[in-house]
């Protein structure tokens, strides 16, 4: 039978398409049932998912222990060895930081949440005494402001008949807070797996996609993930670094400065802070507003102390710690987080701007390649002209351009007769 491989090859793709239109199909129509199915596999593997987050974080400090032990301790090449004990001491290390800030900031911090919760009916108080004093040239206003207030106290009486519900919620958290510590534990001890294993893990991954994948395509999927792992390495290792080193600045900052509920306000501040440009602002908004709350006077203060470590985070701390991680422009860090933060809320705003720097690099080195395909010029400084200088100047045509033009001395009429009888 007579086999013509260009029709052969029109009907496989017919038949691609189709199959594809049907899952688009399927998949529109048991959108519920696969997001379920989709939910409780991502379930399933959360353990793997944190323990490689772990691991991803750990792996600089595994790799700097491993150095100093080939250098100074062990000169005889023992790998196994080496990977052993750097290993066990990065696990201890990162047990001896989560474990120190457990047991420091958790019973500080229930305290600080009970403490707020016993002074409400203070805040109440300075809530009708505010309103007394700064409405009382408003009559209306104040009425208005004080039946507000009159009828978020009235409800506290309905809150009270939500004891039941609230309480199965707390049980319902509760049950979270322990599958999360499952989940975290799990992942902590694959994570010690994936540090002691990862160069077989990484060539098992090559051996694949060598397998799959022609060399061209090998190189280019190699290509994106040393980059991503650079980049996502340096900026959330030096984020997380730099967040921890301010919400500890903030906490002795505000320790000192007598701020209320200073370690509650530390936590907030440290945390929000890993979210670049915004997180700043995430932190000391509501942070200001409970010192307003409490205590007025100290709201300035701290809004102060606020804007002078955020602007030595900005610009002494932060460069040095992250440097050019990203070398991302910043309205595209903009943009990064604009889109990051909608689609994927938290962690979108975490993993936004590096997820962006490594497209912008790929995009960038795509486009110079072509530029200098075509013989024109990769820096942007050279596009700040109009479109058809672009072209002129790189052709070597002559181009007049408008300084050219206005040091042209161009002759009057009466000069050009006066030249015509000379």
């Amino acid at each position: 039978m007579y086999s013509n491989k260009k029709y052969n090859t029109i009907a496989v793709y017919a038949i691609i398409v189709v199959a594809v239109s049907m899952l688009m199909v399927v998949a529109i129509f048991k959108f519920s049932a696969i997001s379920r199915v989709v939910g409780n596999i991502l379930s399933i593997l959360m353990p793997v998912f944190i323990g490689i987050a772990i691991a991803f974080l750990l792996n600089p400090l595994l790799n700097a222990i491993e150095k100093l032990l080939r250098r100074y301790v062990i000169r005889k090449p023992h790998p196994k060895l080496i990977r052993g004990i750097s290993v066990s001491f990065t696990s201890l290390f990162f047990i001896a930081v989560v474990g120190g800030l457990l047991y420091i900031v958790i019973p500080a911090f229930a305290d600080s949440i009970s403490t707020m919760i016993n002074n409400v009916s203070d805040i109440y108080n300075k809530l009708y005494d505010w309103s007394a004093r700064l409405l009382s040239n408003n009559p209306k206003l104040e009425n208005f402001v004080n039946d507000k207030i009159d009828d978020f106290s009235a409800n506290l009486n309905s809150v009270i008949g939500q004891v039941q519900p609230m309480l199965v919620n707390v049980a319902s958290g509760a049950w979270s807070i322990l599958n999360f510590l499952k989940n975290f534990v799990l992942g902590f001890i694959v994570s010690i797996y994936i540090l002691i294993s990862k160069e077989t893990l990484q060539a098992q991954f090559k051996k694949l996609f060598i397998a799959l994948f022609k060399r061209s395509t090998c190189e280019k999927i190699f290509k994106v993930a040393s980059m991503s792992n650079k980049t996502f390495g340096n900026f959330l290792t030096g984020k997380i670094i730099d967040s921890l080193l301010i919400g500890i600045l903030c906490f002795f900052g505000c320790w000192l400065l007598k701020i209320p509920y200073y370690v509650l306000i530390a936590v907030i501040v440290g945390i929000t802070n890993i979210i670049p440009y915004f997180g700043p602002f995430i932190g000391a908004i509501p942070s200001a507003a409970l010192v307003l709350f409490v205590e007025p006077r100290k709201c300035i203060v701290f809004i102060i102390f606020i804007f002078i470590l955020q602007q030595f985070d900005g610009n002494i701390l932060g460069p040095r710690i992250l440097g050019g991680t990203t070398g991302l422009p910043t309205f595209w860090v903009l943009v990064a987080l604009f889109v990051g933060g909608g689609l994927f809320k938290v962690v979108g705003l975490l993993l936004a701007v590096p997820a962006c720097s490594v497209l912008y690099d790929l995009l960038k080195e795509h486009t110079d390649k072509k530029l200098r395909s075509k013989n024109l010029p990769t820096s942007t400084e050279e596009y700040k002209v109009p479109f058809s200088n672009i072209y002129h100047v790189n052709g070597k045509q002559p181009v007049i351009t408008a300084e050219i033009l206005d040091s042209m001395v161009i002759p009057s009429a009466d000069e050009v007769n006066e030249a015509d009888d000379e």
